[in-house]
């Protein structure tokens, strides 16, 4: 399938998922909810939703009533859970995290929810809106043909992320080989893709 087709046919899933089966509505209950990632950037190659979660009030107890909510209505497979106020892992945010595994029409969905507070959520906010001002109608078909080649790739989202694709072609980069290079002088990685 072209990756514009596959890209056109995910998000309409993805819609159907926030909206017809409830997910937005479940997430408005606590707090303001906004979709990030591949999904608002039209560039999904996988099934993988990315959202945030403002809440300035969001406590362990609420946020497990939220997974709750969310289990009993996406009938997940796993659910991951995260205190990234304790954990303070240097990647990743300051917040609690719902990492969700569900197969939901016929397709196996990930699903990362974060609660965070207003500071953060519109850093992330800013963040996301300068990365999605480089985005146009030149770089997206790269873009997309390189993440269907790598996402499958077993350091892709452990090693090097969607971003760094991002960045790459928006310096210039077409190509898998060129990428490979990229991340060696940018991030001391070597792959021959």
């Amino acid at each position: 399938m072209p990756y514009e087709e596959l890209n056109e046919k995910i998000r309409n899933e993805a819609n159907d998922l926030l909206n017809a089966l409830g997910l937005m509505k479940t997430l408005k209950q606590y707090g303001q909810p906004c979709v990030h990632g591949s999904y608002s950037l039209n560039l999904m190659t996988w099934r993988d939703l990315d959202i945030y979660l403002e809440d300035n009030e969001m406590s362990v107890s609420k946020f497990f009533d939220l997974g709750k909510d969310l289990a009993n209505s996406l009938n997940p497979s796993k659910m991951n859970y995260r205190n990234e106020w304790n954990g303070l892992s240097p990647h990743l945010p300051r917040g609690l995290y719902w990492g969700i595994y569900t197969t939901i029409l016929n397709n196996d969905w990930k699903i990362d929810v974060w609660a965070i507070e207003s500071t953060q959520f519109k850093q992330k906010q800013e963040q996301f809106a300068a990365l999605q001002s480089k985005v146009n109608e030149t770089n997206r078909p790269i873009i997309l043909a390189l993440k269907n080649h790598l996402h499958r790739h077993p350091d892709y989202r452990k090693k090097f992320f969607s971003v760094d694709i991002y960045e790459a072609v928006f310096e210039g980069i077409k190509s898998t080989e060129q990428f490979s290079l990229w991340l060696e002088n940018n991030r001391g990685l070597k792959y021959l893709f």
